[in-house]
């Protein structure tokens, strides 16, 4: 198991091609729920950065947990300004000519601990 890549996860946005084929393994789908397959549709359409940035969050046990992303990557940057982050700092030279933003997230679980205790 590399440790850059536990599992070998591999994450891509979903293509219409994978709904298709989500809808024909999900049962019920599979079975004629027209319903079923449209909300398959629109779980694909919808990312799951959302969740999984929530998931991250929700799990950690630091005061502060950092996020970033390249200038360049705009999807990341509407996904954490969605989230209500904005960005904290702003570091060149990692990737030559796309310097890094980054967002803090404060986690709420310890920071209403220390705030009460």
């Amino acid at each position: 198991m590399a440790l850059a890549n536990p599992g070998g996860l591999v994450t891509r946005r979903a293509t219409s091609s994978d709904c298709t084929e989500l809808a024909g393994i999900d049962s019920v789908a599979a079975a004629g729920d027209h319903a079923r397959g449209v909300s398959i549709r629109r779980w694909c359409e919808q990312g799951v950065g959302t969740h999984l940035l929530k998931a991250t969050e929700a799990r950690c046990t630091t005061p502060k947990l950092f996020t970033s992303t390249n200038v360049s990557n705009h999807p990341m940057q509407r996904l954490r300004q969605f989230g209500g982050r904005s960005p904290v700092g702003l570091l060149h030279g990692l990737d030559e000519g796309d310097p890094e933003l980054f967002y803090r997230c404060p986690n709420i679980r310890l920071r209403g601990r220390a705030d009460h205790g």
